[in-house]
């Protein structure tokens, strides 16, 4: 249910607006139906793709755009997930087409309904990083490009980052745009990056390098270019799944060493997110 009470002159402010999902049910098409928009507006064209290579699946963020989060991209990454997860594979490595990994939701989108959009968006969003988190084999960003806001979040929700050293950069634009990220999205910053790293992020909306995402460790390692970038997540992925692990034991320690920001996740996305006080303007 949503709730809304008034719009500001300076931007949208929303002081009672609460969209609750189902925890059993991805209820976004249907929601978005009853309000009169269009699921199919969101996105026009399928943005990823699955590839499985030999023990390792590849999720490419396809084309030359900037990768948006759409409901619809949120839709089709959660079904490759679940793929992956149900599979024999043994690694995941997202990576990316053109200049872009991703630049995070999609800010027009939102706004010709931010009231209605807004928290379901966000909400759609936080889902996929907490199902990435729970995966049962190791991910790898193969980072081939700009990462800012929600595509920095979801760099941050994979085991190891790889980034080209020659373009692109790692930016969490939430301070900037005059959003308060929900508990769950701070949280996975929080148990990633140092506390200082993690205060510049969030606070200064510093925007870093993979030179300088490298040194703040934002990033594991440095290649030239977005064919040898990808190329050695490949390789490492490989190494990672040669490994004699088993997926409930992976899947556990990763749930153990994280368990506050996968926790905080699971309560953003099961009992809904408030609008009130997160959008200030956009």
């Amino acid at each position: 249910m949503l709730r809304t009470s008034h719009l500001s002159r300076k931007g949208i402010v929303f002081s009672q607006a609460t969209f609750h999902s189902n925890k059993n049910s991805h209820c976004c098409r249907a929601y978005l139906q009853r309000q009169g928009v269009s699921w199919e507006k969101t996105c026009k064209t399928k943005m990823c793709s699955l590839e499985r290579h030999g023990k390792i699946f590849l999720l490419k963020f396809m084309e030359e755009n900037e990768h948006r989060f759409t409901p619809e991209l949120c839709s089709d990454i959660l079904s490759a997930l679940k793929t992956v997860e149900q599979s024999d594979a043994r690694a995941l490595v997202t990576t990316n087409d053109g200049k872009f990994y991703s630049n995070g939701l999609d800010l027009e989108w939102m706004k010709e309904d931010a009231a209605t959009r807004f928290p379901l968006l966000l909400r759609e969003f936080e889902r996929v990083v907490y199902h990435m988190m729970k995966l049962n084999v190791p991910t790898i960003a193969a980072v081939c490009g700009h990462a800012a806001g929600g595509g920095f979040l979801f760099a941050m929700a994979h085991d190891y980052r790889y980034m080209r050293s020659d373009r692109g950069f790692l930016y969490n634009s939430a301070v900037d745009i005059n959003v308060v990220l929900p508990s769950g999205s701070i949280a996975l910053q929080r148990t990633k990056l140092s506390p200082q790293v993690f205060r510049d992020v969030v606070l200064k909306g510093i925007k870093y390098t993979g030179v300088e995402g490298f040194g703040a460790g934002l990033v594991d390692s440095l290649f030239e270019g977005p064919t040898q970038t990808l190329e050695q997540a490949m390789r490492e992925a490989n190494v990672l799944a040669d490994k004699p692990w088993e997926k409930p034991a992976y899947q556990g320690l990763r749930m153990a060493m994280y368990s506050d920001a996968i926790h905080k996740l699971e309560l953003d996305v099961d009992q809904g997110l408030h609008a009130e006080d997160m959008l200030k303007e956009i």
